[in-house]
């Protein structure tokens, strides 16, 4: 690595997941100088145990999300023009339960997510009889459903690739290195990293995901002005429950949806879960949260599955905006919180977010700085440059 200590930096970045990676391809491409601290290695958190998927968010439409939706539904659009090679339209299939939500709301629903996001080369929704398709995979009770598309990707991929495209336009990427202290000295935040070394930016972006406020009470000791919720997400990964290409939604009673999505090609990828924790650090899989997967599968599928078909299992941990909802109804938007209290040494911290409206995210942040950055490209760019 090139001498950093001398260096001035425009935007130094703590954490290397979606959406640093995301902020530190922008910048760099601005012809900023980028420095950005992971303190394990890119994308290895949050952001690689994801659904897999750059979606809409179609239950989001049942909080009232509509300004989230549609962003996502555009920046779907936008993601899987640049990245081609690590994203793919796949088809969705919610099985009609009468208990749950009724047709009529279903169908409005997947109106607005066909149309919100304007002008899309992913195929419209459309009923579905289950007499004709899917009949040896789903059990009789189910008659009829919907089919809409989302996109699928390889999460790490997408972080690995906008690092690297970082890394081309100057960015230095510095993985395994923990922020240990920032103070603001002389018009420069002064960054203390665990290798002794100390870093002087003009700007400093708190993009740490789940440890936000753990970096910003612990590291920058600032009072954090705003209160995160920490979700739990777990998936149970099984041999292929069937051999279609499709994604299935499944309602379940206490109105969470479960997707259940072909992976890998041998494989078959159920979840989410949404359990609130404590702590962002090693997150596994509870019995509960087995059974609850399991038993979502045995309430729709003909084949039926316990356990010991778990082959693999990953958790991970979304750090929501505390606003005192249960867990499925939390916002996934996000929100930025900035501190130039102290000489107009900007502190930008990013809370929420989701992997699909990553890129849209860097872009505000570019925005959201311009004041402190008067010299800098301010044309949007990164919804043309391929991957």
């Amino acid at each position: 690595m090139m001498e950093t200590q001398n260096i001035k930096y425009d935007i130094f970045i703590i954490g290397g997941g979606i959406n640093g990676a995301g902020i530190a391809r922008d910048a760099s491409g601005r012809g900023l100088k980028v420095y950005l601290a992971e303190k394990g290695k890119v994308g290895s958190a949050t952001s690689s145990w994801s659904s897999k998927l750059i979606h809409g968010g179609l239950r989001y439409l049942e909080n009232y999300e509509f300004k989230l939706v549609a962003e996502s539904l555009r920046e779907r659009e936008v993601i899987t023009k640049i990245a081609p090679s690590i994203t793919k339209p796949l088809p969705f299939v919610i099985p009609h339960t009468k208990k749950l939500r009724s047709k009529f709301l279903i169908r409005l629903g997947l109106f607005l997510y066909d149309n919100l996001g304007g002008k899309s080369k992913i195929p419209k929704s459309s009923k579905i009889n289950f007499n004709k398709k899917y009949q040896n995979i789903l059990q009789s009770k189910f008659s009829d459903g919907f089919q809409y598309y989302d996109v699928q990707v390889d999460d790490k991929k997408l972080v690995e690739m906008n690092i690297d495209d970082a890394k081309k336009m100057g960015a230095i990427i510095a993985e395994d290195t923990k922020v240990i202290n920032a103070n603001r000295i002389d018009n420069y935040w002064e960054i203390t990293l665990n290798n002794k070394n100390k870093i002087k930016s003009k700007i400093l972006i708190n993009a740490a995901g789940p440890w936000i406020n753990e970096t910003v009470n612990n590291v920058l000791k600032i009072n954090a002005k705003k209160s995160i919720r920490l979700v739990r997400g777990s998936h149970i990964i099984t041999k292929k429950l069937y051999d279609e290409e499709v994604a299935f939604t499944l309602q379940n009673e206490d109105n969470r949806i479960v997707f259940v999505i072909p992976y890998k090609d041998e494989y078959s990828l159920i979840g989410t879960t949404e359990v609130d924790v404590n702590s962002p650090d090693n997150p596994s899989i509870s019995d509960e949260e087995k059974i609850y997967l399991v038993n979502t599968i045995n309430n729709h599928f003909i084949r039926q599955i316990s356990q010991e078909d778990i082959v693999d299992t990953y958790s991970g941990i979304r750090p929501l905006i505390e606003d005192f909802k249960e867990a499925s109804k939390v916002t996934r938007d996000y929100v930025f919180d900035l501190n130039c209290e102290d000489n107009n040494v900007p502190l930008l911290n990013i809370y929420g977010g989701k992997l699909t409206t990553y890129r849209k995210l860097s872009e505000k942040v570019m925005e959201e700085l311009s004041p402190y950055l008067p010299d800098t490209k301010t044309r949007n760019w990164t919804d043309s440059k391929p991957l």
